[in-house]
């Protein structure tokens, strides 16, 4: 699913762009860096399992419910 801030911030340069509109050129800069910032602020996934498979092997994933 595309993340609301970048669908806005591509529409508002395009419209921005395209069209001439001041206000949508400033809502698309402002969107895309609200965007940017978010993602230089939040951390990445953490690595659980790494490995290197060799040719035939294969790797099954499952995920086991927890209990309540």
């Amino acid at each position: 699913m595309m993340d609301i801030l970048i669908r806005i911030a591509r529409t508002g340069l395009r419209r921005g762009i395209r069209t001439g509109s001041r206000r949508w050129l400033v809502t698309g800069i402002t969107a895309g860096l609200l965007a940017l910032v978010r993602r230089a602020l939040t951390e990445s996934p953490e690595t659980v399992y790494r490995t290197e498979l060799k040719p035939g092997e294969r790797l099954e994933v499952r995920t086991i419910p927890r209990n309540p």
